[in-house]
């Protein structure tokens, strides 16, 4: 397997290492993981509701099926939790769940600096960092452990949820393929000799293309909306992903494929003059877009034709397409991903010649003041644009 002149392949490691590039740092993840573990010793030594409770505060969402996506510029990252009460909601009344984990909560000194209530939830505020939504919920039956009822909005009635359920569906619908074209890559590189020089991180490749899909469309939603009305939220997306999702053995596949796949199952719907739905792939009582006005379904479909655009043109090779790219994903982070994407082909390129090649059709070339080209110092070197000589050259082949 030859990198270099296979274009799908560098795309496709391009993709997966922008989706690698959005993921939240260490140290934000250490912050969150040492405030959740806090929130559940502190409800752990409750005396009054919680102490003859089987309780469990466990991720739900993008941290849950490893899609997060580091928020644009300063905003603060959402984590979403449940705080599960394993016995029946019959038994309780809503607002008395509610109540319960607000009165605990609040009894910390620390957390109730930073506490806000939310019609459903309680939300923990850690200043230009994140924040963590804790939802209540109790099992709706003994012979479904999984699936929890939910204090509705003004606590006086319940709502269904399986955020467990819903996350081993999307899990079980993302499993990689055997034939994923960066499980092939990546044993190559595992099997090169390369003197003095650690492997690449092995992380880069473990995500299946599902999952670097959604982490994708989800940046790209962020950046189209930035200043726009009528987000289209994550829980939507990822559904529509993990619905249409077929197998796919690249990121690329998999985002065109399902792309073209929601735009006819959108066309389809109008046509039949039916509203298009999202249901909840293990709770088919809960849609995701019951809300939903003319306004958001424009808004959705505007975002769909204009990704699925910008998409197709990355069929292009990087010379013609990268303006797309930076479109798409933001240039600081488009950049950074082909400069180390560019040292990879220096280091792992048979011979001199091939590695420079790489990096001048990634137009990630410099040649510094010695006169050698590599990926990190010096004067840009611009693409060529013809590869095959002259006209005139070329037409005596």
């Amino acid at each position: 397997m030859n990198f270099f002149d296979n274009y799908e392949l560098q795309r496709e490691e391009l993709l997966a290492r922008i989706a690698q590039e959005l993921e939240l740092n260490p140290s934000r993840k250490e912050r969150m993981e040492l405030a959740y573990a806090k929130v559940l010793e502190v409800l752990k030594k409750d005396e009054v509701f919680f102490t003859d409770l089987e309780i469990e505060l466990y991720a739900q969402g993008s941290v849950r099926i490893k899609t997060t996506v580091r928020p644009l510029k300063k905003d603060d990252f959402d984590l979403d939790t449940v705080l599960h009460i394993y016995d029946v909601h019959g038994k309780y009344d809503p607002a008395k769940i509610y109540n319960a984990l607000v009165r605990v909560i609040e009894s910390d000194p620390f957390f109730k600096t930073i506490c806000e209530k939310k019609d459903r939830c309680i939300r923990l505020n850690y200043k230009d960092d994140f924040h963590i939504d804790i939802l209540p919920g109790c099992m709706v039956s003994l012979e479904d452990r999984d699936r929890i009822a939910i204090p509705e909005k003004k606590l006086q009635s319940w709502s269904s949820g399986n955020p467990k359920g819903f996350a081993s569906w999307f899990l079980d619908k993302s499993k990689s393929p055997e034939t994923y074209m960066l499980k092939a890559f990546s044993a190559t590189l595992i099997k090169a000799e390369v003197d003095a020089e650690p492997l690449p991180d092995d992380s880069l490749y473990d995500k299946t293309p599902l999952q670097r899909s959604v982490q994708l469309v989800k940046r790209y939603r962020d950046i189209y909306f930035e200043n726009r009305d009528n987000r289209v939220s994550s829980i939507v997306i990822t559904t529509l992903m993990g619905m249409y999702y077929n197998g796919e053995e690249s990121i690329y596949d998999t985002i065109d494929n399902i792309l073209s796949h929601i735009k006819l199952g959108y066309d389809q719907a109008i046509q039949k003059g039916q509203r298009f739905k999202v249901l909840n792939p293990v709770d088919n009582q809960e849609d995701f877009t019951d809300s939903w006005t003319q306004a958001n379904y424009d808004s959705f479909y505007a975002f769909i034709d204009d990704l699925y655009a910008k998409w197709e043109r990355l069929k292009q090779k990087f010379d013609k397409s990268g303006d797309e790219y930076i479109k798409l994903f933001g240039e600081g982070l488009y950049k950074e991903s082909l400069r180390n994407q560019a040292k990879l082909l220096g280091r792992f390129a048979k011979d001199s010649a091939e590695a420079t090649t790489g990096l001048v059709l990634n137009q990630a070339a410099k040649t510094d003041k010695s006169g050698v080209i590599n990926p990190t110092q010096g004067i840009r070197n611009e693409p060529h644009r013809n590869f095959g000589g002259s006209p005139e050259t070329r037409a005596s082949k």
